[in-house]
């Protein structure tokens, strides 16, 4: 029997009836044209919490079509199995890096694209706008070569693995560089009406706020020729955060499922936050720790929007007496020209509603509820239940991806159940 499949979060599980491991273009196009009226799924590293790469029938995973093809001073590229961590990794031997990552580094570079996997700055768009080109296996097993002046690219920018297989990426790359990270603490009451411009306030920002508490905390970073922190050291920090992530925090979540306690651990854990000013590589800063095992749901919406969105969801934990242990987290993202992106349009707030225990699910209905009143845009790869009349609404050119992904997969080998559900039938 073949293996299941189950997402990092273990929320998706399914269980396909074979599995392919293909080690080149030509086989990967062999397996697609042997589907034969099966739908055949991509499997990353499976760090999406929505039903995006679940599996129905054949899985493949792309583990063997990993590693650089080729760099230079200004882009690489790499295929597409290949994890973020190790092209960071390579990077830095080359003395390069990319202008921007995402909190997470499990992901393969295909699966990070496909769903807008972004950092946290509105000077750098999401990952997926790094992209000048691209490689990919359409619906019939042919190959498809996507370069910078192709008017499909920005389609498969965010592509949702609806399009093909995605087998090479070209990506815009810098030289490497020093962050230096500095933590505000600032009262929540004032968060709202100034997150605009704490969002435009340094190359990168971030703000986590743990419900329940007086502040929130304003991460900035900036370019900064010092060497790396000794005292703090920030790769020390980071293996002692990984520790208290893997072992301590999953207990005081346990217990903070328990109202009268959520108060006091948050507090605790928001002190956590607090931390003197630290230099290092710029992969290491703007990664955080692996978290525990945990929800997510995140709402994209214009920056001016923000702060409404953030009280809004403030309030609505208030007024419903939500029991809310993990921070929620506003990102910003420059505005770019892909299809699918959350960030289509409009420099964006993506506003990350993070929970654990019994109690998520009405969190997530409560933040969603406040979210939709602002035309808020799902991210692909966290928890949604949107249909398809509401990403046509939210994205406008959400025709063009359809009529894209009739041309290059007409049989719908790539569909599921959540491609239906949101692109239509």
């Amino acid at each position: 029997m073949a293996r299941r499949f189950v997402n990092w979060a273990k929320t998706v599980t399914s269980r396909p009836a074979e599995w392919r491991a293909p080690a080149h273009e030509a086989e990967l196009g062999e397996v697609v044209r042997a589907a034969r009226g099966r739908t055949l799924r991509v499997v990353g590293a499976a760090h999406s919490w929505s039903a995006i790469a679940a599996p129905e029938h054949i899985g493949v995973t792309l583990e063997r079509l990993a590693g650089v093809v080729r760099c230079d001073d200004a882009r690489v590229t790499v295929r597409a199995g290949t994890r973020l961590r190790d092209l960071n990794d390579a990077l830095a031997a080359q003395g390069r890096a990319l202008p921007i990552v995402g909190s997470i580094a499990a992901q393969t570079i295909a699966g990070m694209i496909a769903t807008g996997t972004h950092g946290s700055s509105l000077v750098h768009g999401n990952l997926s706008s790094l992209v000048e080109g691209l490689r990919m296996i359409d619906g019939r097993g042919e190959l498809h070569v996507l370069a910078g002046d192709d008017p499909r690219l920005d389609g498969a920018r965010v592509h949702l693995g609806a399009l093909g297989i995605v087998t090479e990426v070209t990506l815009r790359i810098v030289p490497a560089f020093q962050l230096a990270e500095v933590v505000e603490a600032v009262p929540i009451g004032e968060v709202p009406a100034a997150l605009a411009t704490i969002a435009r306030s340094a190359e990168y920002v971030k703000v986590w706020w743990m419900p329940h508490t007086p502040s929130a905390s304003v991460f900035r970073y900036e370019r900064t020729a010092d060497p790396t922190s000794t005292r703090p050291d920030p790769a020390r920090q980071r293996r002692l955060d990984d520790n208290l992530h893997t072992w301590l925090f999953p207990a005081l979540l346990r217990l903070g499922r328990l109202r009268p306690l959520v108060a006091p651990i948050s507090r605790a854990v928001a002190r956590s936050f607090a931390r003197p000013r630290r230099v290092g590589p710029s992969t290491l800063m703007l990664s955080t720790p692996n978290p525990a095992r945990h929800r997510e749901t995140e709402a994209a919406m214009p920056v001016e929007r923000a702060g409404e969105a953030l009280e809004r969801v403030a309030r609505r934990i208030e007024r419903d007496r939500l029991v809310v242990n993990f921070p929620i987290e506003a990102r910003f993202v420059r505005g770019d020209a892909g299809w699918l992106s959350p960030a289509y349009g409009a420099d964006t707030c993506q506003l990350g509603a993070y929970c654990f225990g019994p109690g998520t699910g009405a969190y997530f209905a409560a933040f969603w509820r406040e979210m939709r009143e602002l035309g808020a845009r799902p991210h692909w790869g966290k928890e949604l239940d949107h249909t398809a009349g509401e990403v046509r609404a939210a994205w406008p050119r959400t025709g063009e991806f359809v009529a894209l992904r009739d041309r290059l997969d007409p049989d719908r080998v790539f569909a599921s159940a959540f491609h239906t559900r949101v692109l239509g039938a």
